[in-house]
């Protein structure tokens, strides 16, 4: 788990040097363990140390065929720059510095993330001649695209974004995972093609202005969307999707993208109810067992829900005899408080349980940093809650954390997935399944005709009334219509909303040096099968997510088995904003000039009572506004 940046000069008139340095400074947090660099032209490909190499990795592979130069004294003329900051999880030996080339030197990577099953994939690139002399899976990454080029992708079991420089081809290879926890942006101008982990790395290196994308900032207030397309909130800087890969070729200084992953739409083959459960659990057990890899100690995310807890009590099972460190943000008081959840768990799977309580008053001390590690502007404070989670695995010495993002998303765990059954089952035994649910969803019926009703007459909010004449367009939100399956909108969410979580996920993590692990998000062969599976098992007699429930009850709690409610990340919005008002409405006022100020100001109350989250997205953008254009 790292950060990585790069670029492509296409005429000469960018600094290389000064660039790329600027690009690994602004993403540090990611690789606080060490930075390496590579520079290449026609002719040479020279590794570069700074004064933040180790000097252990100085005597790296890829520097004993190459001279051994710091950034401070490289004065060659180059094409391209590679830049690597290293979070050393996995062989934490010189054996892991990056970049990282293979023997030859022909082919040289930046590689962020994990590549679970790279223990297997090495035993089988053994088998056809391949040589291993490091311990890591970015090793495993070059040698499986010598050997299968671009469809090393569809070997590959985890979370990565990376640029592998193909100096035999004269191109750069660009890929990043099938659901998008590992993050990748590029820029493309006349003067270079750049990429990184982190948007920041463009601002602050200035090759990017800043400048923002209107259509996005809207999309992102009324509907609450970022990133929903490749364009960002940032004018001028991409996104590359989930599940794509990119060629960059250096003749032409053109590019392509490929998209190489998608979901199963077939369903299993008829069989047993039993014997789909048996094979979840198999299969949830090994995605589990995989990503507990680590040559540092893993500590797991808990939040008292069912899926955190799934994970803590597998985690016991597959390593009885170590303690797990669990970290659980609590609002004692508050109505949305697990801690007596969290504590059931802990004590059941015997951890070493840390808990942490964040307050409103460190909330508005924070919410500039957490808008500068965040990269966009925070829809929910219950990015705070994580943040401060992270944190506090990071003050306990914890490097890798387990987590639960994506058990909704693949066995159907939201509200909004029991309409999505109810609209495909509609009929006589919608009144049973409706009423089956009022454990989970109150008031059913009342929802589903709500939704009928917004589906089809395409009711939405309108924000307007908040913004100036000239911005007023930009003011109706847009009408999600939910699928008429619920696979469908299982496939819809997994990558929709589930992005914008992992997002969320990966910057409150590596904003202390922290790499975390989703066992249900990026698992590819648990997705692929649960995806193979009809809808109408995943949610059954009004439970939610009954084959995990079922696949993984002997590890829980039977009072997380039983649980029907579901809470997440909370925080107490309005009693946290209130006293803060005159704070709140000063900052939006001199930030977003786009506002209808004395209306807002006149219904404040109003609007934070019943739209709480547009109060958050609101102030949160005006903070990042404001970090952002002054770096």
């Amino acid at each position: 788990m790292c950060g990585i940046a790069g670029i492509i000069s296409k005429n000469n008139t960018v600094s290389l040097k000064d660039t790329i340095y600027s690009m690994s400074q602004s993403i540090k947090h990611r690789g606080p363990d060490g930075e390496g660099f590579a520079f290449f032209s026609k002719i040479n490909s020279t590794p570069v140390y700074s004064n933040e190499t180790p000097p252990i990795n100085k005597e790296s592979r890829c520097f004993l065929f190459n001279p051994k130069i710091s950034l401070q004294d490289l004065d060659a003329n180059y094409d391209v720059a590679f830049a690597h900051r290293r979070l050393s999880i996995i062989d934490l030996s010189e054996s892991g510095h990056q970049p990282m080339c293979d023997k030859q030197g022909d082919y040289w990577i930046t590689f962020n993330g994990e590549v679970y099953n790279y223990i297997e994939l090495r035993e089988e690139l053994k088998s056809k001649g391949h040589v291993f002399v490091t311990q890591t899976d970015t090793e495993v990454v070059l040698e499986a695209y010598k050997e299968w080029g671009f469809d090393c992708l569809q070997k590959f079991n985890g979370m990565f974004a990376f640029a592998l420089l193909d100096k035999k081809n004269n191109q750069v290879f660009c890929a990043r995972d099938r659901v998008g926890v590992k993050p990748f942006y590029y820029s493309n101008t006349e003067s270079a093609f750049a990429f990184a982990s982190e948007y920041k790395a463009f601002i602050k290196s200035k090759l990017v202005s800043f400048e923002i994308n209107e259509v996005q900032q809207f999309d992102f207030l009324v509907n609450g969307n970022l990133e929903n397309t490749e364009q960002s909130l940032f004018k001028g800087i991409y996104e590359l999707k989930p599940s794509h890969y990119l060629v960059y070729n250096l003749s032409s200084h053109s590019f392509k993208i490929t998209n190489y992953y998608h979901l199963p739409t077939n369903t299993l083959a008829l069989k047993s109810e039993s014997e789909i459960i048996a094979a979840i659990e198999e299969k949830l057990l090994n995605s589990i067992n995989i990503r507990l890899r680590s040559d540092v100690e893993v500590g797991s995310c808990l939040s008292g829900g069912l899926d955190s807890s799934i994970i803590a009590g597998i985690s016991k099972h597959l390593q009885s005899n170590k303690q797990m460190k669990l970290f659980t943000a609590v609002f004692p008081k508050e109505s949305f408080d697990e801690t007596n959840y969290a504590k059931q768990v802990s004590d059941y799977v015997g951890g070493n349980w840390k808990t942490v309580s964040p307050t409103a008053d460190e909330f508005f001390r924070d919410i500039e940093t957490l808008n500068y590690f965040q990269d966009l502007p925070v829809w929910s404070t219950s990015t705070y809650s994580q943040h401060r989670v992270m944190k506090l695995a990071a003050e306990n010495d914890i490097k890798v954390v387990l987590d639960g993002q994506g058990a909704d998303e693949l066995f159907g765990g939201y509200p909004h997935h029991y309409i999505a059954l109810w609209k495909e089952n509609i009929g006589l035994g919608t009144f049973k399944q409706i009423n089956e649910s009022k454990k989970t969803v109150s008031s059913g019926f009342k929802l589903l005709a709500k939704t009928v009703l917004k589906d089809t007459f395409g009711l939405s909010v309108d924000y307007s009334k908040y913004f100036n004449s000239n911005k007023k367009k930009f003011g109706k939100s847009k009408n999600e219509i939910i699928a008429a399956s619920l696979n469908q909108q299982l496939q819809n969410d997994y990558h929709g909303r589930l992005k914008s979580y992992l997002k969320c996920e990966d910057r409150c993590s590596m904003a202390f040096g922290i790499e975390s692990r989703v066992p249900f998000s990026d698992d590819v062969e648990l997705v692929n099968f649960i995806f193979s599976i009809e809808g109408k098992q995943k949610i059954k007699h009004g439970i939610s997510k009954y084959l995990l429930r079922e696949a993984s009850k002997q590890y829980i709690p039977n009072s997380i088995y039983s649980r029907m409610d579901k809470i997440g990340f909370e925080t107490p919005v309005q009693k946290w904003f209130m006293p803060h008002k005159n704070q709140i409405l000063d900052l939006i006022s001199s930030e977003l000039h786009f506002l209808n100020k004395e209306y807002l100001t006149n219904n404040f109350n109003e609007v934070l009572k019943h739209r709480p989250n547009f109060v958050v997205r609101l102030y949160s953008l005006a903070i990042w506004k404001k970090v952002y254009s002054n770096m």
